[in-house]
């Protein structure tokens, strides 16, 4: 597992470690290195069973990152830095507050990931803060959202699914509208962080970034 690919989640962690651990040079025994490696042996992204003792380990890191900033310099790419690192910097380069509220959002909830089993694993598709951070929120809708009342008509588009599909129990879901990067799995979310969307708006909702407050999730705002 040593040469197992980066995901997009692990990508984010390291850039920000690189730009935002404070520590000017990271070797491999840097406090920042030694962190980063630790909680990516931690997190859930690949099996534990498949995880070696290379697995991102610090001198590993520290190596992927020194060549990472060399490459830059010269704006070539090397098959030995996987390009989710370039494409990712790239995304993020006029925005790294963004990419450090994402790691951050990830290190805060480091616990629940401890005891995060993924399911299906289109769970985290759309969400550009990775799948850790899009698993965790459809976990908290699921579990804050169980026993919530649901109203009606879909909040965006306003349709009520049982009359298109009237054979069929009510298709209509809760959708939490804390910001990904805000989420936190010691807090219980209540239905005033809710609102009811129909399956199509849902999806959508999970997918459009900047991310939609409850106060702007209204038809006019999420269809201009």
């Amino acid at each position: 597992m040593a040469f197992a690919p980066f995901t997009r989640d692990e990508v984010i962690l390291a850039l920000d470690t690189l730009y935002f651990s404070g520590e000017e040079k990271l070797s491999e025994s840097s406090e920042a290195i030694q962190s980063l490696s630790a909680l990516l042996n931690r997190l859930p992204i690949y099996p534990a069973n498949r995880k070696d003792a290379y697995f991102r380990n610090a001198r590993g890191l520290a190596h992927q990152l020194r060549e990472f900033v060399k490459l830059l310099t010269t704006g070539k790419r090397n098959i030995h830095v996987g390009n989710w690192f370039f494409d990712i910097d790239a995304e993020f380069r006029d925005n790294r507050e963004e990419l450090h509220r994402i790691a951050t959002a990830i290190r805060r909830n480091a616990d629940a990931f401890d005891e995060l089993l993924f399911g299906n694993p289109k769970e985290g598709a759309g969400f550009p803060e990775g799948a850790l951070l899009g698993h965790l929120h459809c976990l908290l809708e699921a579990r804050d959202g169980a026993n919530l009342p649901m109203e009606e008509r879909c909040a965006i588009c306003g349709i009520q699914t049982t009359d298109i599909y009237p054979d069929c129990p009510n298709l209509m879901a809760l959708h939490l509208t804390a910001p990904v990067t805000a989420l936190n799995a010691k807090k219980r979310y209540e239905a005033k962080e809710f609102i009811t969307v129909c399956p199509n708006c849902h999806a959508a909702l999970h997918r459009r970034r900047p991310w939609l407050t409850k106060e702007h999730c209204n038809e006019n705002e999420l269809l201009k």
